[in-house]
């Protein structure tokens, strides 16, 4: 009958509606297991150099694929800041992300970074104007009010300059526009120590090469860490290559049903590291993030702490500060998955 058959109906929908609530809350709850906070570190973060034309189309993706920390920098040579602009409000409009949820990171290049004719200012003004507008730029190419992070690519040729540029950097943290500071590219301890202890606005970032050849940085990881200082890594994979593929990570790596890089990734971070990841494939990115989705909702990444020190002796590392921080690394590592 008519009646039967509208009762039958009206069934189904409020089984339909109860499955829609259903998966609803599921997936709110799994969003909640998984929240994001931008200050969580250390974190993997998507860099963007060598990107080229494909810059805002990888951005895009990458913050489609859960990344919320973007690196780049102002300077044409090697980035495009304003692909990187349009990317990331693009996929912002598409996931209803607004400005804070994101976490933008650019750097001002002094002039011997840039090829001649593309600077993104005038290089016959005073260096100090010179950051300055460089501020300027990056602001108009990143489509934002505010920088969440901003670096200082590399030393100037004396430290007067680098002086110079650090002053100014330092003005716009106090005219609001840079929520902090950091230095890129400092190698030697002493230079990074002097900074800091003659800064009035600290550097809350260290962004380096990780390789052997400065044997991974391990007296400068060491202080950045003792200051509050957070210590992000490039070239991570590039200048690693020997430990990511050597036979007991790739028989951990098989162990945990994950690509030896994203083992590397891991391993990097729990021992306080934030790498920069400029993977081009969505499904790395996609792999990468789960690494992050996992280790944001608490599961160990590493059977125990012998397996982070495999890594370690893999790659060399012989420092004081390494061996000691296997004992502080709870978050990653357990006696049992």
């Amino acid at each position: 009958s008519v009646e039967l058959n509208q009762g039958r109906m009206t069934v189904h929908r409020r089984k339909f509606v109860y499955a829609v609530l259903v998966l609803a809350l599921s997936y709110l709850t799994h969003c909640q297991a998984v929240a994001i906070d931008l200050s969580d570190l250390p974190v993997l973060k998507y860099g963007t150099a060598w990107k080229n034309e494909k810059t805002a189309d990888l951005v895009y993706k990458a913050i489609k694929s859960g990344f919320r920390h973007i690196d780049t920098a102002c300077q044409p040579r090697h980035y495009r800041e304003d692909l990187v602009g349009e990317g990331w409000t693009r996929a912002a409009k598409e996931l209803g992300l607004s400005r804070s949820e994101l976490h933008l990171q650019t750097k001002f290049s002094g002039a011997k970074a840039h090829e001649p004719g593309t600077e993104p200012y005038d290089i016959n003004a005073p260096l100090e104007e010179q950051v300055r507008q460089s501020l300027k730029k990056s602001l108009e190419n990143l489509q934002t009010s505010y920088l969440d992070s901003w670096i200082m690519h590399g030393p100037e040729d004396s430290w007067e300059n680098t002086w110079k540029v650090y002053n100014t950097m330092e003005e716009a943290v106090d005219a609001g526009t840079v929520k902090q500071i950091g230095i890129s590219n400092f190698y030697q301890l002493e230079d990074v120590q002097w900074l800091y202890e003659h800064a009035r606005i600290k550097p809350k970032v260290l962004q380096n090469r990780f390789y052997p050849e400065t044997n991974h940085d391990a007296e400068l990881r060491s202080f950045c860490k003792a200051q509050g200082i957070e210590y992000q890594s490039f070239w991570t994979l590039t200048a690693n290559e020997h430990a990511i593929h050597s036979p007991p990570a790739l028989e951990i790596a098989q162990e945990r049903g994950v690509s030896p890089e994203v083992l590397f990734y891991a391993f990097c971070m729990a021992i306080g590291i934030s790498p920069l990841d400029g993977s081009t494939s969505e499904e790395h990115m996609r792999e990468d993030m789960e690494l992050m989705d996992r280790i944001r909702g608490g599961k160990k990444f590493f059977r125990n702490k012998s397996e982070l020190e495999t890594i370690l002796l893999v790659l060399g590392f012989t420092h004081e500060f390494d061996r000691s921080t296997l004992l502080h690394t709870e978050e990653y590592a357990a006696e049992e998955l």
